[in-house]
């Protein structure tokens, strides 16, 4: 999958056209950015954390049963997404108090919101992302009734999911920000990215902030802690892999010699096999290989096939794949 065209440069990565329509590729920079782009700065590799964080995020809320925007990895500092159209609104959850609902509302931070607090931020630079009503969002058409209810029916459920997950880690979720984004039939996925840069993370013991707060507040050891949340998320898919096997049949194409097909055939019919017609002889592949999912198994096979085991000019391949 290629890059084709640049489609839009955030503060944080590169959106680029691929020669497949329903998909595009995510790059991560390396910049931090704050207070809507008022602060800046560049740490090299920050954007290699950013991408493997989100992917892992991604993955493990669609394992879940949450549909995002995610396809896959394509290396550090690179993803392939579905292309949506975004829904110009920002979900905002938080489980504790802290940030600008502090100083909006004059409460001490780390008040522990039960149940979580949901918020909808306008997507507007220009105007600084500002909180927005559901009575806002309908009177002026930035979302659906139904689109709302959606939103926050699959934030409060990505919560769930990543506070549960993340608790076993030894971070706290703090809050969070999600985006959202529809398909050509109006599904609704979850898109942008999980992050570092879109979420607080406490250190369960030592109340430490491993996320952007480290930025915004001056407290240094930016990079070290995106770094301490990858170390701890790393190994989600190694720990719930499942193991399969593909059974890989190599055959040539229809019209391209198959000498010793041929000579098979004549064989079978000097023993006597007359209703026998055609014979394409193949090679035969057996692959053992772990992965998350079916789905991400066959994935993987198909690119093994197309990149060493097959010669698309003269052959084509088909695989059944099992669980072990």
């Amino acid at each position: 999958m290629n890059k084709i065209k640049l489609i839009y440069e955030g503060k944080a990565k590169k959106v680029y056209e691929t020669d497949d329509s329903t998909l595009a590729i995510f790059e991560y920079k390396d910049s931090l950015t704050a207070f809507n782009a008022q602060k800046k700065d560049t740490m090299q590799g920050k954007g290699r954390l950013t991408n493997l964080i989100s992917a892992t995020f991604l993955k493990l809320l669609q394992d879940k049963g949450i549909p995002t925007h995610f396809v896959k990895l394509l290396d550090d500092n690179h993803q392939l997404v579905k292309r949506l159209k975004i829904i110009p609104l920002e979900v905002v959850v938080r489980n504790t108090s802290t940030g600008s609902l502090c100083k909006r509302l004059g409460v001490e931070e780390g008040l522990d919101l039960v149940p979580p607090l949901v918020e909808f931020y306008l997507k507007n630079d220009e105007l600084g992302d500002p909180l927005v009503t559901e009575d806002h969002i309908r009177a002026f058409g930035f979302a659906s009734k139904p689109q709302v209810e959606k939103m926050k029916e699959l934030s409060l459920k990505v919560n769930e999911i990543l506070h549960k997950f993340l608790s076993k880690k030894g971070i706290k979720l703090v809050d969070f920000k999600l985006e959202f984004g529809m398909d050509d039939e109006g599904n609704i996925f979850v898109a942008d990215e999980i992050s570092p840069d879109t979420c607080r993370f406490w250190d369960m013991t030592s109340k430490e902030r491993l996320d952007k707060d480290r930025f915004r507040k001056d407290l240094g050891n930016v990079l070290e802690a995106y770094e301490e949340i990858w170390r701890r998320i790393a190994d989600w898919e190694k720990s719930c892999s499942a193991e399969y096997r593909a059974n890989i049949l190599v055959y040539l194409k229809e019209g391209v010699l198959d000498t010793q097909g041929k000579a098979v055939l004549s064989s079978l019919y000097s023993l006597g096999y007359d209703e026998v017609k055609n014979v394409r002889v193949g090679k035969y592949i057996k692959i053992t290989l772990t992965s998350p999912s079916q789905e991400d198994a066959a994935s993987r096979i198909k690119e093994m096939c197309e990149d060493l085991l097959v010669n698309d000019l003269i052959e084509e391949y088909s695989f059944e794949l099992e669980e072990i």
